[in-house]
């Protein structure tokens, strides 16, 4: 999605935002009701069925959905490695991998790679005070190797948790 936009957010009335010159890289949300999902919109060139479906599929009493909007390079492509979270913060690591050199691209083009991600637990909007974000320069695979088989959000205490590339997202 081209970076003048935000191509999903979540509607407060009848307009889309408008993005500044001081906007963030990066955006969150935390999309933890029903009623919050239906509040989700997608620009005009946004497919929004497989997203309307993921929403759908989310079962809010159990789960929780975090929607990130990361601004990055044209030429590259995010996989995201891991999130974790607890009571207060949502954190996610992403690797950034050059795109295959098939697919063309602009250097120094930024473009929006939106995310939706599917916690395995509630986690309440108005609890979380922090987020954390990191973009790594290489593959997952070194940090793939600490949550193996960790993944689903079964490897640690409950008050804070992780789950690798194996939790669901959109």
């Amino acid at each position: 999605m081209e970076a003048d936009r935000q191509p999903v957010w979540l509607a407060d009335g009848d307009s889309r935002p408008t993005e500044s010159t001081h906007s963030r890289r990066l955006e969150s949300d935390i999309i933890d009701t029903a009623a919050k999902a239906d509040r989700v919109t997608v620009a005009e060139d946004v497919d929004w069925s497989p997203i309307r479906t993921f929403l759908d599929e989310t079962d809010f009493d159990t789960e929780t959905v975090y929607l990130q909007n990361v601004m990055i390079e044209e030429c590259f492509r995010l996989t995201l490695c891991q999130i974790s979270w607890t009571t207060d913060n949502i954190s996610t690591d992403y690797g950034r991998v050059s795109r295959p050199y098939d697919e063309p691209c602009a250097a120094g083009n930024k473009v929006y790679a939106v995310w939706f991600i599917r916690i395995p637990d509630t986690v309440k909007a108005d609890d979380i005070s922090s987020y954390s974000s990191s973009i790594g320069g290489n593959s997952c695979e070194r940090q793939r190797v600490g949550v193996e088989g960790g993944s689903g959000g079964d490897s640690a205490p409950s008050t804070d948790r992780h789950t690798g590339t194996s939790g669901e997202q959109a």
